[in-house]
């Protein structure tokens, strides 16, 4: 389904363990990489941008054993002041149509959680965006791996903003899609019968699912959205989960955002935030 990934890394042992786990991106259709790291330039940047050459050996030396198991990879270094941007930009001039950036800042003092350059990411894309977890082990990060796709979890409000994500949930291919939508006690309130219609609408989004071959599983908890999700997810061992993006303001602030932004903050599994289509608008 995504030909083309872009991923983005910062030079370190925890974003190195972003590429040990192949079948994860190749479940997804990818066959070309484009590996880039951005330097942020400035006058306190430039003994950085100077060691470029040793940013591309860096970059080449985890290309090399991407290559041997038959990935066509391209190893990228740039400068830029915005480096959220500058991923942006190479994503475009790569073709990629797939990012993957990892859910964690530079420094690891206050544990996992989703850095600014990620968050600009995800919040200014126009591409689908896989946020790896990397979790700490003592000795660095750590990423989980699986063994391609067997079980994906689309988290869907039911709006257009979740289409693409709904399509997309349909065309990765997973044996298995758990299609969840968390009904708050504000829409219960508002309108009793929403959870009628959602359950239709599920049912509708699990037959195209089905369609394909894959089994699909409805699921209407009552609740936080966020935190049923990831519980949900959890408990399915989803090895995915996907959600649609809504417009290109959707987060304001790493603490404080949309359901979409606090199940990033808690999945503990990789998310595939998938924006809305100009013909869905």
């Amino acid at each position: 389904m995504y030909d083309t990934a872009l991923i983005a890394l910062d030079i370190s042992p925890a974003e190195a363990a972003m590429l040990d786990c192949l079948d994860d991106l190749r479940a997804m259709g990818v066959a070309r990489v484009v590996l880039v790291h951005v330097v942020r330039t400035g006058w306190t940047h430039g003994a950085a941008l100077a060691k470029r050459e040793d940013y591309v050996g860096w970059l080449e030396g985890h290309a090399g054993p991407l290559r041997d198991a038959g990935l066509d990879v391209t190893a990228d270094v740039r400068g830029a002041l915005e480096p959220a941007a500058e991923i942006l930009a190479a994503a475009a001039e790569h073709g990629a149509d797939l990012i993957v950036i990892g859910s964690r800042g530079q420094s690891m003092a206050r544990g996992l959680f989703l850095g600014s350059t990620a968050r600009a990411v995800l919040r200014d894309s126009a591409l689908p965006v896989r946020l790896e977890w990397l979790e700490g082990n003592g000795e660095g990060c750590a990423r989980a791996c699986h063994q391609g796709l067997a079980r994906a979890l689309l988290a869907t409000d039911c709006s257009r903003h979740a289409a693409a994500a709904e399509s997309a949930a349909a065309g990765l291919g997973a044996a298995h899609v758990d299609v969840v939508h968390a009904v708050t006690a504000d829409q219960h309130a508002r309108y009793p019968r929403w959870p009628v219609m959602a359950r239709a609408a599920l049912d509708a989004i699990t037959r195209e699912i089905e369609s394909t071959g894959a089994r699909a599983e409805t699921h209407l908890p009552e609740g936080a959205p966020s935190a049923d999700i990831a519980r949900l997810a959890a408990a399915c061992d989803a090895q995915l989960i996907i959600l649609g993006k809504h417009g290109q303001n959707w987060i304001e602030s790493v603490l404080i955002g949309s359901t979409a932004a606090n199940l990033c903050e808690v999945a503990r599994r990789p998310v595939l935030m998938v924006p809305l289509r100009a013909g869905d608008a």
